[in-house]
């Protein structure tokens, strides 16, 4: 019989929610100082070339601030995700370790490979809900997760299984090769995905204030 991961102590991880709040503002705050300080010295630029001159460099000072707050907003969702999935694969790992004391010592016989991959789904999705409900992941992050681990997780296993020839194997040799590898192999590109993106707007953000910057640069 299943039971849920175990409750978090005292040091347990904040929820998603608590998290974002945290890393949100600074993105935001980060983002906003430095494309629209880029745009503002721009703006300062040219404040001397007339009136239209300067009404287009504050539209584009708004334009980057804009930007920076949707940029940095979504930067902060992305890392705020990624520590959730850090936090989330640490509390699979404390899960797994209890593993052997899920199963009656009559449970401890060997199974096909059929029936092992719908229990470890099963048992997958079981923690995932638990976990996700714990921390309070929001949907789209705790499907992510879900299809990560079943793509990654069950069907490794099973593929290694077939290649070493193996059919029928024990639980706790599941619960040995998730401790080994395979929790890993789930999460690692989930938090590939998420770092990739948070970087790639970063460095859009970061271009930008380049190209302010420059602007600033020929036109002082």
């Amino acid at each position: 019989m299943l039971t849920p991961p175990p409750r978090p102590n005292g040091n347990s991880p904040h929820t998603f929610l608590q998290t974002l709040l945290r890393t949100l503002p600074l993105h935001v705050l980060v983002a906003i100082t430095i494309v629209g300080g880029a745009a503002l010295l721009y703006t300062n630029s040219v404040s001397n070339r007339g009136t239209w001159a300067t009404l287009g460099s504050w539209s584009l000072t708004a334009l980057y601030v804009i930007i920076a707050i949707v940029g940095g907003t979504v930067a902060g969702v992305l890392d705020a995700a990624r520590q959730m999935v850090e936090r989330f694969e640490q509390a699979l790992r404390d899960w797994f370790h209890t593993l052997p004391a899920l199963r009656g010592a009559e449970d401890t016989r060997n199974r096909d490979l059929s029936t092992v991959r719908q229990e470890y789904e099963t048992l997958l999705d079981h923690s995932v809900a638990q976990a996700g409900r714990r921390l309070r992941l929001p949907q789209w992050l705790e499907r992510l997760i879900r299809g990560a681990l079943r793509g990654m997780v069950v069907d490794r296993f099973m593929a290694s299984c077939t290649a070493r020839g193996i059919h029928v194997v024990a639980p706790q040799e599941f619960r040995n090769w998730l401790l080994a590898e395979g929790v890993s192999l789930g999460f690692m590109p989930v938090l590939d995905q998420l770092s990739w993106w948070r970087y790639l707007i970063i460095g859009m953000l970061l271009l930008l204030a380049a190209v302010a910057l420059t602007l600033a640069f020929l036109t002082s």
